[in-house]
């Protein structure tokens, strides 16, 4: 996000060239399932012997303790955390949902999310616009009321099941279409929606039924590489 401002860690940190990885200076994470961060530390030890600055990074207690204890522990990963010795490369910060962090003059809300490890979402903003992410979630009724007062102008959310396999996505903590339908008769106003964190082999499917059930609505796939103005 402009550059220096990393909303997850995932596979698309492979699409970053060495340049824009050290242009990274804080990174904000939704959740520890390993899609989220399995590019966090793959990109520390390519930036490592030329970053400058460390990196802030900033996650629910049970995401650190996951990162601390799992991944940067010398047996999954090198602790980069106290690498190098007289100034480590990333720091790691706790946070609780409802938090708001001023980062880069804009505000980083961590909102409610409905998955089955902890989660958030996050709302960004600044002085003219906003955008809400959702983060890995499910049905959600807790989200939408924190939007009608933020009033975000696009969100970006988790539909990674089709209409046929229900059960599936309420156990995992994901959303379907219809899901996204009811969900947004709670929505004020009429955002922009971005579709994300769909299932390989269906997102024609899952984008077919979103616009079916959803037709007054503008809604787009999010893609790698994407890049969205808001």
């Amino acid at each position: 996000m402009d550059d220096s401002l990393l909303v997850d860690a995932g596979t698309g940190i492979e699409l970053l060239n060495m340049e824009q990885m050290l242009a990274i200076r804080d990174v904000v994470i939704t959740h520890a399932h390993i899609d989220h961060i399995i590019g966090l530390p793959l990109m520390l030890a390519t930036i490592y012997d030329q970053h400058k600055e460390p990196i802030n990074l900033y996650a629910l207690p049970e995401v650190i303790e996951a990162l601390e204890q799992h991944i940067f522990n010398w047996t999954i990963w090198p602790d980069y955390t106290c690498l190098p010795e007289e100034r480590p490369i990333i720091s790691l910060h706790k946070i609780n949902v409802g938090d708001t962090l001023e980062l880069q003059g804009k505000k980083i809300e961590a909102l409610p999310a409905n998955h089955p490890t902890p989660t958030v979402g996050y709302l960004v903003s600044d002085e003219n616009t906003s955008f809400a992410f959702s983060g890995d979630s499910g049905i959600n009724d807790v989200l939408w009321p924190i939007l009608n007062d933020r009033k975000p102008d696009l969100l970006i959310i988790d539909v990674s099941f089709t209409d046929e396999v229900d059960e599936l996505a309420r156990l995992s903590g994901h959303l379907t279409p219809s899901h996204l339908a009811d969900q947004l008769q709670q929505l004020e106003h009429h955002a922009r929606i971005m579709i994300t964190h769909l299932k390989p082999g269906f997102e024609d499917t899952i984008m077919q039924q979103c616009r079916k059930v959803l037709p007054d609505w503008q809604i787009d796939r999010l893609h790698h590489g994407d890049l969205i103005t808001v």
